[in-house]
């Protein structure tokens, strides 16, 4: 039974209270028990239980409450370790396959030694008409010079609520890459906090979604610059369709001391059908002369000349619909480096039209 609600995806800096954009109040189910994942592995990487006060100071990107949420729990910690200048050569797969009515939770652990470089998979899958409720919370360690590109591909049921918090920090010249492709799932709410405390450390954020139906989205993206000379580029694409509802938080926070540093974020929505509910809160905060913050926003349904150029190519109004909205989660499968994960993705889309 359901009798717990959370505040999440809190912006760092509120807008007006009747928006009602500035967080999101979910409820949780009571109990929750943890998941079990299954982590394809080489004996390259170090797989671990770990207990939560290892991560503890890596705030979560969904805020407070997630991190309570997840440390109350119990559940192990999941920790992936990379020793100094370790090279994985192949991706980490992780797949989450959750059950009917299920409610678990689950924690992992990316810690990335420095001039290490490692690429992690995961895979968020249930039955079509599945419902439940899953929450996971991934924290990521990136040592000097190191990188880490995580991909995440949510493939969920009809009926399924899922959490899902990312929080990283980087040192010197530290790279962080996430790739995040939704692709069903009721009700999702994503958080993402990135610190990008080294000088010259990195952020960059590709994310694409398919909302139809009902479905709902809410997002929270922090990237806090403190180091000098840190970058970051948030990039969202996504589909609305149905009556479906969107809701982006995006925030570059350049602080005090980050000389040099540079924020861009660009997001890019198709809105299919009128019913749709699209919103978008682009945030910059500065507290810092040398520094450079942007961001744009590309929001509407597809231009009427472009419509009848293709129209009078032999193509109906919903074929160019499909074929523009493809394009978007293919901007980001392009950019996966595992053929394997490619080839799912594109099997999942075309079952799924």
């Amino acid at each position: 039974m359901e009798n717990n609600t959370l505040l999440i995806n809190a912006m760092p800096a509120p807008t007006y209270n009747w928006l009602k954009m500035n967080d999101a109040p979910v409820k949780v189910p009571a109990e929750l028990t943890e998941g079990n994942p299954f982590v394809t592995r080489s004996s390259e990487v170090s797989v671990s239980a770990a207990a939560y006060d290892e991560i503890m100071d890596i705030p979560g990107g969904m805020g407070y409450d997630m991190d309570s949420l997840v440390q109350k729990s119990g559940a192990d910690v999941l920790k992936i370790s990379l020793g100094n200048g370790q090279k994985v050569s192949s991706p980490v797969k992780i797949d989450f396959n959750y059950t009917c009515d299920a409610n678990s939770v689950n924690a992992v652990y990316i810690d990335a030694a420095p001039d290490s470089d490692v690429t992690v998979i995961m895979d968020f899958s249930s039955e079509k008409e599945a419902n439940g409720f899953a929450a996971l919370q991934t924290k990521v360690r990136i040592g000097k010079n190191a990188k880490v590109l995580l991909v995440q591909i949510q493939r969920l049921g009809n009926g399924f609520r899922f959490f899902n918090d990312i929080a990283s920090r980087a040192d010197d010249n530290g790279s962080f890459e996430e790739m995040q492709l939704v692709l069903s799932g009721k009700e999702t709410y994503k958080g993402s906090r990135t610190d990008l405390s080294g000088k010259g450390s990195s952020l960059k954020t590709d994310i694409a979604y398919l909302l139809k139906n009902r479905d709902h989205l809410d997002m929270n993206y922090i990237a806090n610059h403190i180091g000098k000379k840190s970058v970051c580029d948030i990039k969202v694409n996504g589909v609305l369709r149905g009556e479906a509802f969107k809701l982006f938080r995006g925030t570059i926070d350049l602080r005090k001391g980050a000389k040099g540093a540079v924020g861009n974020e660009l997001e890019d929505v198709l809105l299919m059908d009128d019913e749709v509910i699209n919103q978008t809160i682009p945030v910059i905060l500065c507290d810092e002369d040398d520094v450079e913050g942007n961001h744009g926003a590309t929001i509407g349904s597809l231009n009427e000349d472009l419509l009848f150029y293709m129209e009078s190519r032999g193509m109906n109004r919903e074929e160019v619909y499909e074929m523009m909205a493809k394009a978007r989660i293919d901007s980001v499968v392009s950019k996966i480096p595992d053929e394997e994960t490619k080839s799912l993705i594109s099997k999942y889309l075309e079952e799924n039209r």
